[in-house]
């Protein structure tokens, strides 16, 4: 495979607990293939909607997601989404950054050059 990425944007928005770990299986497994040219620091995860729910620190795959920040996967959730919802950033899984609004971030990291993959 040839050619330049500048980098991957994941949006996920499911409340599905079923398509959350879809997600997670995804993301870890274009993580991992090294037929894709992208650096773990080029992904970005974007959750907004009910599926911020899964970012909170007291949920199951916590520590997985702080794994994948670990590695440098940028991990970002909807400010918004959380008021709504009534969650605290403060309440988030460590490595789990927030933004003011998701579907904002998903659109400036396509505007710089990043490919879309909308996982559940």
């Amino acid at each position: 495979m040839s050619g330049h990425i500048d980098g991957v944007v994941v949006h996920i928005t499911s409340p599905d607990a079923n398509d959350w770990q879809q997600a997670l299986r995804n993301v870890s497994n274009l993580h991992s293939d090294e037929s894709v040219p992208v650096e773990p620091n080029l992904i970005t995860i974007v959750v907004n909607g009910d599926a911020t729910r899964f970012l909170q620190a007291d949920e199951p795959d916590a520590d997985r997601l702080s794994r994948l920040a670990d590695s440098g996967v940028r991990i970002l959730a909807c400010s918004n989404s959380l008021e709504r919802l009534g969650y605290s950033p403060d309440e988030l899984a460590d490595g789990v950054d927030t933004v003011d609004s998701g579907v904002a971030e998903v659109t400036r990291l396509q505007w710089h050059g990043n490919g879309y993959l909308k996982l559940p």
